[in-house]
């Protein structure tokens, strides 16, 4: 060999040896049996272990214990003349750490291609085996939450599914299935529009729209189309799909099947319009109030009694509107300390100075929890409800008759002027005592207002009053039941007739016009009825509750002249024996005369007519029997006439006979010597 093939020679040698001493992995070289012969800068860094101390030792230092044959396997594979790459493993530090490393072993011949040694090349990838198991668990991570969305997805009740930016369905979950009636085999590749009713054409081109520029919708209630064809409310929240890049590659929608739920805010939506509607037809005033006091709402009524709008009104002190705040205020404390309150006076304040006298009835409302939110109130005007009561309390105490009403229990609740007159105690002292203790047979007296109760009245039940100065008052009771609105019998009204004075006395009160044989009706001002008698009833063969509210006119023959009859009332005040026809519902016919005439409240506006109709068949009969008596007498005069006529005719004929005769006699000589 040169001189200048070996100083190459060593200068390759010596370059190979500095790459080898400069690398960063761990280069190492070992006898095929393993003992290390050579150990760079890069194994003392990766093993920890310096060159003077491997070298001569075998390389099974550096196998951890649960490894026993690692090296072993692959010196035997490299004697075989084999070359092992990138092996993985894990070797251990002079530390006692455990490092990855990723190792190369390579067999070294000698020139005469001889096996003389193993040089492995190891690179330290703890570092990266970290970072792999890292993103290895990221990703059994990502696979498991993935599964379970997928799951999440697929055991849904909520219909979600997803579908391309045009709209095409790529997949359908098992909730879709049952709320749109369709299997992921009959609807993926479909156009979502299938689900779509034919009133809404352009709705899910407007959803995608929207998706397509980022945005997202929610919460979006409408109606979607099953494939039995059954329209169902859905809520739907639709939301944008981007891959990795950012891109929009679909949509998702879960749907929410809320037809029931619709069905019950529909029903709830009409039963809160049905209970404004019933509020804003009160012709009450009606207020809800805060526990601070405040008016949270009002009905129209409150707005015409106050003159202020309702957006005036809400926010405002509800004592404000009264000509006693003080007062105003006690009362809803007194509500929400109590519960309630009512007929508690009140005195509202128009703003124009006009005032209302009132009685208001209120208590709490809660919620769902019990927790009380506030008042509601409602004003009774008191003006119409004095002149109502007035009206009915005249009549009761115009009568002459006893008045009563008895409750259940047998206690007198009211009576009038003539029950405390003929018992000799006042109403305050009769009130809330026993009925039958004022009569001289109080067990027969309980058993006719028992009797009242069980068969819902009685008529000419024979009493005795007995005053409290010992006059004793033989009367008749005629008693009934009175009920409330729905039918519940609240106590008995009994009228008492005085048997001397029946006869004699002027009816009152109900009672009296009950016992009326004419018919007697009352009629508001568009004609209906508003309250009969028994004759009314009797005569039309109509029960009373059918009779009230329907036209007054409707009963006759001649409904237009009846309505002719009442409007002439209206106009002139009154009508006298007005001739009319009554009809009986199996056709049976009444001639009547009517007398009637309006009758006003306190203030004198016109209520109504009261009119009483006069059965004049009994009359009729008599004027035609005083005609055909008449007619009689009238030809018994005519007869008298002719005979008078015709006698007064031969006395005249006589007296002129004898005066002829009287005076041939006067000339005759004959005659007169004769008469001499």
């Amino acid at each position: 060999m040169s001189l200048v093939a070996t100083q190459t020679n060593e200068a390759r040698t010596a370059l190979l040896a500095s790459i080898v001493d400069s690398s960063d992995d761990a280069i190492i070289a070992k006898t095929p049996d393993g003992m290390i012969t050579s150990w760079n800068r890069g194994a003392e860094r990766i093993y920890g272990y310096s060159a003077e101390e491997m070298i001569g030792k075998p390389v099974i230092v550096l196998i951890p214990p649960d490894r026993p044959d690692d090296m072993q396997g692959m010196l035997a594979r490299v004697r075989n003349g084999e070359r092992v790459e990138h092996y993985e493993t894990v070797k251990l530090r002079k530390d006692g750490r455990l490092i990855d490393i990723s190792l190369t072993v390579s067999p070294i011949y000698d020139s005469a291609g001889k096996l003389i040694g193993a040089s492995s090349i190891a690179r330290d990838i703890t570092e990266r085996k970290r970072a792999d198991e890292k993103l290895r668990a990221a990703n059994q991570s990502i696979d498991a939450r993935t599964a379970l969305l997928a799951s999440i997805v697929d055991s849904s009740d909520d219909a979600i599914t997803g579908k391309t930016p045009e709209g095409i369905i790529t997949s359908w979950n098992r909730g879709a299935e049952l709320v749109y009636g369709y299997s992921a085999s009959e609807i993926t590749g479909k156009p979502m529009s299938m689900l779509i009713q034919p009133d809404r054409p352009d709705e899910m081109e407007g959803i995608l729209a929207r998706i397509r520029n980022g945005e997202r919708v929610e919460h979006y209630e409408t109606v979607r189309l099953r494939k039995d064809g059954k329209a169902i409310a859905i809520s739907l929240t639709v939301s944008p799909i981007y891959d990795p890049e950012g891109k929009l590659v679909g949509v998702s929608s879960i749907a929410r099947d809320i037809t029931e739920r619709a069905r019950a805010d529909e029903k709830l939506r009409a039963a809160s319009l049905y209970a404004r509607s019933l509020i804003e037809a009160s012709l009450d005033p009606l207020v809800t109030i805060s526990p601070q006091g405040k008016i949270t709402d009002v009905n129209e009524a409150t707005i015409k009694v106050t003159g202020i709008d309702r957006e005036k009104l809400i926010g405002t002190d509800f004592s404000d509107y009264f000509t006693e705040p003080e007062q105003a205020r006690e009362g809803y404390q007194q509500v929400f300390s109590k519960g309630s309150v009512t007929d508690y006076p009140l005195t509202i304040l128009h703003k124009d100075g006009r005032i209302t006298d009132v009685l208001y009835n209120a208590s709490v409302y809660k919620d769902a929890h019990g927790e009380v939110l506030g008042v509601f109130a409602a004003a009774r005007d008191v003006t119409e409800q004095k002149q109502a009561s007035q009206y009915a309390r005249s009549l009761i105490e115009a009568s002459l008759d006893p008045l009563v009403t008895i409750s259940p229990e047998g206690k007198i609740t009211d009576v009038n002027a003539a029950s405390a007159g003929v018992t000799g105690l006042s109403r305050e002292k009769l009130i809330g005592t026993d009925f039958s203790d004022y009569f001289t047979e109080p067990q027969k007296a309980r058993e006719g207002y028992r009797q009242v109760f069980s068969q819902g009245s009685v008529t000419d039940y024979p009493l005795t009053i007995r005053h409290r100065d010992g006059q004793i008052t033989d009367v008749l009771y005629n008693a009934s039941v009175y009920k409330d609105a729905r039918g519940n019998v609240l106590g008995v009204f009994a009228a008492a007739r005085d048997v001397t004075a029946q006869k004699q006395a002027s009816q009152y009160a109900r009672s009296l016009v009950e016992a009326s044989l004419d018919p007697l009706v009352t009629i508001s001002p568009e004609g209906k009825i508003t309250d009969v008698n028994e004759a009314t009833i009797k005569v039309t063969g109509v029960d009373r509750g059918k009779l009230i509210g329907t036209d007054f006119s409707d009963y006759f023959a001649e409904p237009e002249k009846a309505r002719e009859g009442y409007q002439q009332v209206f106009s002139m005040g009154f009508v006298t024996d007005y001739p009319l026809t009554i009809r009986h519902r199996d056709g049976r016919l009444t001639n009547v005369l009517y007398n009637a005439s309006v009758y006003k409240d306190v203030r004198g506006n016109v209520l109504g007519v009261f009119a009483a109709a006069r059965d004049v068949t009994a009359q009729k009969r008599a004027e035609a029997e005083v005609a055909e008596q008449r007619t009689k007498e009238l030809d018994r005069l005519s007869e008298l006439e002719r005979f008078q006529k015709l006698t007064v005719g031969r006395e005249l004929k006589m007296i002129e006979l004898k005066k002829e005769i009287t005076e041939l006699k006067s000339k005759s000589p004959a005659g007169g010597d004769a008469d001499r």
